[in-house]
Formats: C-alpha cells, sequence, structure tokens
C-alpha cells in the first residue's frame, strides 16, 4: 500500500485513468468525491466484506457512506481517512468551471471550513495528538483526564505500544491460536474427568438439607450446556460492567486500568495480537470462578459447570477474533454478529456488549437499535 498522506500537507494529484487501474485485491482504490482513498489494507477488515469494496473500486462511494442501508457514523468516516493518499485530477469540460488544481489556488471561505473538517478526521499526527505516539501509551493516557473518554473511543488503524520493557510488552500480546492450544486440552480432560466422576453416581443436588436429587453421569452434556449460557451472562457483564466502566476523569491509576483491559482495544480495534486474551491472565478469571464454583456446589456439578464455562470462554475468543478479521458469508448468524460488533466500536460504545450472542442485550437494554431512514 501506498504511504498515506495527510490533507494538512500539499495534496498529491492523480488522474481518472490511474485510479481506474487499482481495482484487485492488491491495490484497491476508491472516491469519495475527489478524495482518493487506497483501501487495500482495509479489505480483510471491512464489516460487510471485501467484496463489497470490490466491486465499488475506482468509484465514487459517497451515496455507500451517506446510505441507505447504512450510514456511516463519524468514527467510521474518520477511520476512512488514514488511507487517503491524494486528490482526483479531473478537467472540466464546462467553460464556466475550472479544474480540481485551479480551485485549488483560490483560497475561500468555504474551502478553508471543509479542509478544516477534514483535519479532524485525518490520521493520527504524532506531533498534535494528545499523547506521544512515539513512546508507550500505558502511562501516558492517564493524565488526559476528562479527555480520555473522547480520545479513546476515536480508533485508529496503527498498533500500539503500551510498555518500553520488551517483556512486558511481548505478554500483552497473543496468537489467536494460543487460546485453543492452552485451553481445549484442559476442557477435553475435564469433560472426561467429570463425565467419569458423575458416572459413580456420588454426585447429587442437594434442594434443601433433606431432599436432594441424583446428578446422573448422561445429564454432564447438559450441565455443560448449562455452564456454556451461563458464561454467555458473565461474558456480557464483564463487558459491560469491567471493560465499559467510565473511569473518573481525575483518577489516573482507574484510567490506566481502563486503557490496559479494553481501552487500547476500542483505540485500535484491529490489532491482532490483542484481540483474544494472553492465557496468563485468563487463568487468573477462570481460576477465580472455579474457586467460587467448588465452594458452592459439589466437586462433579461444579465442575461440570466450570468446564463448560471454560468452553464457553474459548468459542467467545475464538468468535471475538473472527468478527474482526473474518469474511462471514452474508445472512449468516457471524455477519449478523459482525456487522452488530462493528456498530459497538464505530458508533455505539455504551451498547451491544454481547459478542457470542445479542441475548443478555435485550433484557438489559442495550440493544444497538438498528438504523433507519
Amino acid at each position: 500500500m501506498k504511504n498515506k498522506m495527510s490533507p494538512s500537507v500539499s495534496p498529491h494529484f492523480i488522474s481518472e485513468k490511474e485510479v481506474a487501474t487499482h481495482c484487485t485485491k492488491e491495490s484497491c482504490w476508491v472516491l469519495l468525491g475527489t478524495r482518493v482513498y487506497d483501501v487495500t489494507g482495509f479489505l480483510r477488515m471491512h464489516p460487510g466484506g471485501e467484496a463489497l469494496i470490490l466491486r465499488r473500486s475506482g468509484r465514487d462511494i459517497s451515496g455507500e457512506i451517506e446510505g441507505p442501508p447504512h450510514r456511516h457514523s463519524e468514527n467510521a468516516r474518520r477511520w476512512m481517512e488514514q488511507y487517503y493518499i491524494g486528490e482526483l485530477d479531473r478537467d472540466s469540460t464546462d467553460e464556466d468551471t475550472e479544474t480540481l488544481r485551479q480551485r485549488k489556488k483560490i483560497p475561500d471561505s468555504t474551502t478553508e471550513e471543509e479542509t478544516s473538517a477534514i483535519n479532524k478526521c485525518s490520521k493520527v499526527d504524532e506531533e498534535t495528538d494528545l499523547v506521544d505516539w512515539r513512546k508507550p501509551l500505558a502511562w501516558q493516557v492517564g493524565y488526559l483526564g476528562e479527555k480520555y473518554d473522547t480520545w479513546v473511543h476515536q480508533p485508529v488503524d496503527r498498533p500500539i505500544r503500551l510498555f518500553e520493557n520488551d517483556f512486558f510488552e511481548a505478554n500483552t500480546k497473543t496468537s489467536w491460536y494460543m487460546v485453543p492450544i492452552v485451553w481445549m486440552p484442559l476442557v477435553i480432560f475435564l469433560s472426561w474427568y467429570c463425565y467419569t466422576l458423575l458416572a459413580q453416581e456420588r454426585t447429587r443436588l442437594f434442594i434443601s438439607s433433606d431432599y436432594s436429587i441424583l446428578v446422573h453421569k448422561y445429564s454432564f452434556p447438559f450441565i455443560f450446556m448449562l455452564g456454556m449460557f451461563l458464561w454467555s451472562f458473565v461474558e456480557y457483564c464483564i463487558h459491560r460492567f469491567v471493560f465499559h466502566m467510565r473511569p473518573p476523569a481525575h483518577n489516573y491509576y482507574l484510567i490506566t486500568l481502563h486503557f490496559l483491559l479494553h481501552g487500547q482495544h476500542h483505540k485500535s480495534p484491529f490489532d491482532g495480537s490483542r484481540l483474544v486474551f494472553p492465557p496468563s491472565l485468563a487463568a487468573i478469571v477462570m481460576g477465580a470462578f472455579y474457586l467460587i464454583l467448588r465452594q458452592t456446589l459439589s466437586e462433579g456439578l461444579g465442575t461440570s459447570l466450570f468446564v463448560g464455562g471454560l468452553c464457553g470462554y474459548v468459542v467467545y475468543d475464538m468468535i471475538h477474533y473472527y468478527l474482526h478479521y473474518g469474511s462471514p458469508r452474508k445472512d449468516s448468524y457471524l455477519y449478523g454478529l459482525k456487522a452488530y460488533h462493528v456498530k459497538h466500536h464505530f458508533e455505539h460504545q455504551r451498547a451491544g456488549f454481547g459478542i457470542t450472542t445479542t441475548f443478555w442485550d435485550h433484557p438489559f437494554n442495550t440493544v444497538i437499535p438498528e438504523q433507519t431512514f
């Protein structure tokens, strides 16, 4: 992909003929009016799939941006400015109309206002941004105060470095395949262990001190599925109440904690190395849930629920990664989830907390509203 230009500098003029040659997956350009964008690197990320953009390559997509069927948010427009590479140099045959290159030389108030609005939506300017992108961000964001919430919800397409220390930095990154590699053997082992434990017919569910029910081995699949369902509720609660807490503007430490837990993901939502949880951090959370279940229920019942929840967590992390980088078939379940999750990132950060399912958004009234025209 060619270097992206900031609209604040003198623009590079590109002919219509050259734009028309960039209509492939290897080099895909589109237009917004007379502005040219190289969206090659965005094809894989596009929530509607890369084919939607490829079909419109070399063309003006202003109509698609405005909708219907979907009017793109201000964050989506700001995001697109990261791919700006120049201006279309299209000579007009109308004698009363000057060429684009000539119009650029006339400093009227309308042009200045448009340029000013565009600059607010341009890619990160390392010289003027609220943080210094040349340094690790972890210890900077706490000083943003009341500006933090707005800043962190203006996503950018660039990697984030959190720590200066290479060891700490490396431990904040995880490849997606590490999640099933680490956790699925444990899921398989605990599933076998729970089934054999229940097969001994000594596990009972106590309704009261005088009445209990035998938990049969054939009930394990149902307990397992119940564990997965309960995980979806835990997933919703963690995402809504922990990851999307609103740290007080005066509290440096809570702002920093929020950024490390989830804020950095909203700032750079397509950083592939930080889309799943590091196993070390996930182990702490899973260990806490296991201890709670073991203290509350018998070993066979508590562990059976836990292993179902653990499998639910693996499914959650895999789906979350896929929603950012996958290309699901249109009208499929995952296609709907992907569009829903992208809206959460770019338009409705205080709604749409479900990842694997939107079920819990309904009773808690956090469903992302359907867009109407």
